[in-house]
């Protein structure tokens, strides 16, 4: 469910909202080939603080409480991946990565991950194997390209949607889901989460390469706050 959460997040909560700060519109080339900044990783936090009742405790205060060291790196390790100096292909070779070119927060990202696993690890069998399958489709779905990141994220939208909602009507898993992780379930019963299945239950099929303006325009859409999109 966390790597579901985690997945929809960052679109979704760009949806609520109304009006946002004027600034420059980035264009497609430019978000493409954006260098990540601590200033931008700042802006981020700063935009969805108003949101952390969507997000376990124990992710949002070790993203709140990074270090100017940790902060650095994060923001290294972005621009390396956007970079293609790496692709890591699941959590174990993503780990390894991180723990040889970005120590100082290796071992944040490894705790939340065993705390999650031990959340993951109360869920009945299905939501089990709905944790399972959408953890290795993050990391299918990376690319660095943006666009195409986005493509694949918005092209399996729908099912993941679908799946989730249909675990949380099961008898057998809805309570255990609710008693892991209480954040998400609020998350998918908020007017945020509910915005972003209207949009999404609108998206035709998309091609990574030929549709990449109309994926370009999609993001934009949804970044009502300009902190993905923008100077």
């Amino acid at each position: 469910m966390c790597s579901f959460f985690l997945r929809s997040l960052t679109l979704t909560l760009s949806l609520a909202v109304v009006s946002a700060k004027p600034s420059a519109q980035l264009s497609e080339t430019e978000f493409t080939n954006l260098q990540f900044t601590v200033q931008k990783l700042d802006a981020i936090l700063k935009a969805y603080a108003p949101y952390k009742e969507y997000v376990p405790d124990y992710v949002w205060s070790a993203i709140d409480g990074l270090t100017d060291e940790q902060k650095t790196q994060v923001v290294q390790m972005v621009n390396d991946y956007h970079d293609g100096k790496f692709e890591p292909k699941n959590y174990e070779d993503y780990l390894a990565i991180m723990k040889k070119s970005y120590p100082a927060i290796a071992g944040t990202y490894e705790t939340m991950h065993t705390k999650y696993q031990a959340q993951v690890d109360t869920l009945g069998p299905k939501g089990q194997e709905f944790a399972k399958q959408t953890e290795a489709q993050v990391f299918a779905d990376a690319s660095p390209d943006r666009i195409v990141w986005a493509c694949h994220i918005f092209n399996g939208a729908k099912s993941l949607i679908s799946n989730a909602k249909a675990l949380l009507l099961d008898a057998d898993e809805a309570d255990k889901i609710d008693a892991a992780f209480p954040e998400v379930v609020t998350f998918m019963n908020s007017k945020e989460f509910e915005a972003y299945s209207i949009v999404v239950s609108n998206l035709n099929s998309l091609d990574c390469e030929k549709d990449r303006k109309q994926i370009f325009d999609t993001i934009k859409l949804m970044d009502k706050q300009n902190v993905f999109t923008s100077n």
